[in-house]
């Protein structure tokens, strides 16, 4: 089995969760992104009074921009763009890049198409989400119900939805993302996440997500810059369709 080596494969840590370190090979996907952080859930206050305090302490002008984000995301069938992802391990001082074409068509498609590793791949097809790293483990494709993992691969609606109460935002100021402003912000969770925190870029002009920059409880930060965004692209069925490469074992929960 390749299970050590799965364990130092930050992408693939990063959207399945931290249990892909420890647990046995058949329960990685099922424990990936269901299990909270625990200091998270440790730090986290009740579910009624953070809601409450996030309202109270999140910035008027930092939730009208996030309110606006929300809205935009729900007024779109879908989008693609380029992406750029680093993962880095700050306690082992490792860091990994990637780039591709992230697409997403609402309500439960989405696709992470890399071009670099060349051949990479993250898809939910709307009853599984597969993940398939064949730059790592090129025997064995990864797949578990889309539900259980949502938020670590549809972060638009992981911070989005429900603005002001399931993260709190604070507006840090302004800066520049492939030659447009935003305003970057940074998310505490107020309950229970997969995350212990994260900053997002919003276009002051559009209301799009440039950039996001996630931190895990086990020293993983994620950052994806998206460029070249195009909204509401026709995206046939078949852009979703994941087939199992001959050779390839399927593991699943």
């Amino acid at each position: 089995m390749m299970l050590n080596h799965l364990a130092r494969t930050p992408i693939l840590r990063a959207l399945l969760g931290p249990a892909v370190a420890t647990a046995p090979l058949g329960a990685m996907i099922l424990l990936g992104g269901l299990a909270a952080p625990m200091i998270a859930q440790a730090q986290a206050p009740a579910p009624a009074q953070a809601q409450a305090e996030s309202r109270s302490a999140a910035q008027p002008q930092a939730l009208a921009i996030l309110t606006r984000a929300a809205e935009r995301y729900e007024g779109m069938t879908g989008f693609c763009a380029e992406f750029r992802q680093v993962v880095e391990n700050e306690i082992l001082r490792q860091t990994t890049r990637s780039r591709g074409e992230l697409c997403q068509r609402r309500p439960d498609r989405f696709e992470m198409r890399f071009t670099d590793p060349a051949g990479d791949r993250v898809v939910a097809d709307g009853r599984h989400l597969w993940a398939y790293f064949p730059s790592t483990n090129p025997g064995q494709a990864f797949r578990t119900d889309p539900g259980t993992a949502e938020g670590r691969f549809d972060l638009h609606r992981e911070f989005l939805s429900q603005p002001g109460e399931r993260y709190a935002p604070t507006l840090e100021g302004e800066e520049t993302i492939d030659g447009r402003r935003t305003h970057r912000m940074m998310l505490r969770p107020t309950g229970n996440s997969p995350f212990l925190r994260a900053r997002i870029w919003v276009d002051a002009s559009d209301s799009m997500i440039r950039k996001i920059e996630i931190v895990e409880t086990e020293g993983f930060v994620r950052t994806v810059e998206l460029t070249g965004l195009r909204v509401n692209p026709s995206l046939p069925d078949a852009r979703f369709i994941f087939e199992v490469p001959t050779g390839v074992r399927v593991v699943s929960r």
